[in-house]
């Protein structure tokens, strides 16, 4: 039976618990199925993110390739928090490929018309690893540019994603990582 198969229609701690009993065993394209699953409960995104994360470098091209195609996603959360993951234990080896994948994701979420705070994430997430990395990221300031014209003709935009954008465009790596998605 497939993961998705598993956890549609329960609750959350039974998904969690199916999650935790079955990730190991799944597919990557489980997996990655499995995050676009509404609802999904916490534990069973954090049981598929860890699992995605044990499996190294080979999550990449995958990954970036669902989130260009549908940037704005259920799963997108999930999606980016499992390279940003990865990104922390192979930063001198992935890191690269996983910033030029959140950065795809992200401009393909703003040509799709996303508000900030659904194209929020993939700025949290790439501010979070030039955090870690403790160096700006060059590369994601167009990116966060565009992201932060789109939130100024928003009645209300996403503070959070603006922040984290604000901190790439100003090259900043310090800054509070958290809030609310």
């Amino acid at each position: 039976m497939r993961l998705t198969e598993l956890l549609v229609g329960h609750s959350a701690d039974d998904q969690g618990a199916a999650a935790r009993r079955n990730v190991e065993r799944a597919s990557l394209d489980e997996l990655l199925d499995a995050l676009d699953l509404e609802p999904l409960g916490e534990w069973a995104l954090l049981h598929i993110t860890h699992e995605l994360t044990h499996r190294g470098a080979e999550i990449i091209a995958p990954i970036a390739a669902r989130l260009v195609a549908r940037p704005i996603r259920p799963g997108t959360y999930g999606l980016t928090e499992a390279l940003t993951e990865l990104f922390r234990y192979e930063l001198d080896t992935a890191g690269p490929a996983i910033v030029r994948a959140l950065i795809e994701g992200g401009e393909a979420a703003l040509r799709a018309g996303a508000s900030s705070r659904d194209a929020g994430t993939y700025l949290i997430q790439l501010a979070d690893c030039a955090r870690m990395a403790e160096r700006p990221l060059p590369e994601a300031r167009p990116l966060a540019l565009a992201f932060l014209e789109r939130a100024q003709g928003e009645a209300d935009p996403y503070r959070f994603g603006v922040d984290n954008a604000a901190s790439l465009v100003g090259g900043e790596p310090g800054g509070a990582s958290g809030g609310g998605q």
